[in-house]
């Protein structure tokens, strides 16, 4: 779908799907929720906070296989030569105008899900040396499985949360340097890009579908957290 914008020479264009930026500020709010609660060793709302990003990735890993074409996994992958590309071009002080992740925001993504795939992974197996704070799954591995688990846990956050810094700062550089809000279009779901390039906009999946994968998901998991967690 393509609107005119108020300049002649652009054209409005819807680049994000709502349930992709549904998903993308559920998981900045909870994420923080959970850095916090961690910090105050408030490990109740920890935990369920987890579970709650637990529910929210593999929404977004089904999304990635059924959601809008700029949403899918497989738009994530570049050939090595878009890579070097883009990174010549960093220096322009210039919007990018991509209608998707830019090769290096691909990367960023890919980064960022895999740092809490392993944190979400080592904290439900987690437990600390007393067994008094116990991650869901825990009960089902060894003590030593389990403390393993959690010494990852402990030692990976660091990673995690230099990912997010970089994260905002790459965004920061983005709307000061290149003059070019990468944040807007998250929210609104619409970005401005010359007319040439309209023909690229992404097919959107529709809202319902997003619904229907979140819905699912969360009762599947919310059926295994009650059973086995």
């Amino acid at each position: 779908m393509t609107t005119q914008s108020s300049s002649g020479n652009t054209t409005r264009v819807r680049v994000w799907d709502l349930p992709l930026r549904i998903f993308h500020w559920l998981l900045a709010a909870l994420t923080a929720v959970m850095l916090v609660s961690a910090e105050l060793e408030n490990f109740d709302l920890h935990i369920t906070t987890g579970k709650c990003i637990v529910i929210l990735l593999i929404s977004r890993i089904v999304w990635g296989l059924l959601g809008s074409s700029n949403a899918r996994l497989s738009a994530l992958v570049f050939k090595p030569r878009d890579y070097l590309d883009y990174i010549r071009k960093l220096p322009e002080r210039k919007p990018g105008y991509t209608v998707s992740h830019s090769p290096i925001g691909s990367l960023a993504v890919i980064a960022i899900l895999l740092a809490l795939i392993t944190q979400l992974t080592t904290g439900l197996f987690a437990a600390d040396v007393d067994g008094l704070i116990e991650g869901p799954f825990a009960y089902y591995v060894s003590y030593e499985t389990s403390r393993f688990a959690s010494d990852i846990h402990l030692t990976h956050i660091r990673w995690l949360i230099a990912l997010i810094v970089l994260h905002i700062a790459a965004n920061l550089f983005y709307y000061i340097y290149k003059r070019d809000n990468l944040i807007k279009p998250m929210i609104t779901g619409e970005r401005d890009i010359p007319q040439d390039l309209a023909p690229q906009a992404p097919r959107l999946a529709a809202n319902w579908k997003g619904a229907l994968v979140a819905a699912v998901v969360a009762a599947v998991m919310v059926w295994v957290f009650v059973q086995y967690g």
